[in-house]
């Protein structure tokens, strides 16, 4: 049997009021950001742990700065059968995720190449393939954060974000080489 069968898991049980809808969105957004699964409409399940507990109790606390319910079930646990498929769930969510890392990783690289071959080495370009790529590797934090079952999908993202480090260093030092012979 595997160990996270007879872990612990820990319920979000909330109810916030339709109107005005950002306030639903926010909690959805919040409850997506730290990976729960929804079980049902207003039922979230995360692996109990400290900073899952820490995340769910803050966004308890919001739902009730809402004038919405919330409930927070620590110790819950699921038949194995059960505890597997939402484990699957967990995984799933997250292979997702890594793939549209990678995807964006890919399209940077592919950004990288067209500024290669147009020689185009301004600052200004150089900043912005920073910016991109520090959003994508943010991302990437983040999801490695909420990552409760780690699978070895998040292998290619790694690999490709690796590789754009590679391809913006030589993109860096072709921009300072084409700069400081000008």
């Amino acid at each position: 049997m595997t160990h996270w069968m007879d872990a612990p898991w820990l319920l979000l049980i909330y109810t916030v009021p339709a109107e005005p809808s950002r306030k639903r969105a926010y909690v959805w957004r919040e409850v997506k950001k730290v990976g729960a699964i929804y079980l049902r409409d207003g039922v979230c399940i995360l692996p109990e742990r400290p900073a899952t507990m820490a995340a769910a109790e803050a966004i308890a606390a919001r739902i009730k700065e809402f004038e919405g319910q919330a409930t927070l079930v620590t110790g819950a646990s699921l038949d194995p059968a059960r505890a597997e498929a939402v484990v699957t769930q967990f995984k799933s969510a997250r292979s997702e995720e890594y793939a549209e890392i990678a995807g964006e990783a890919e399209r940077f690289l592919q950004h990288v190449a067209r500024e290669t071959e147009h020689r185009e080495f301004s600052f200004a370009e150089l900043e912005e393939l920073e910016e991109d790529l520090a959003k994508v590797k943010r991302w990437m934090d983040q999801v490695q954060s909420r990552d409760y079952f780690p699978d070895g999908s998040n292998v290619q993202a790694k690999d490709l974000l690796a590789g754009c480090d590679e391809a913006l260093g030589e993109f860096l030092e072709a921009a300072a080489a084409r700069d400081s012979s000008a």
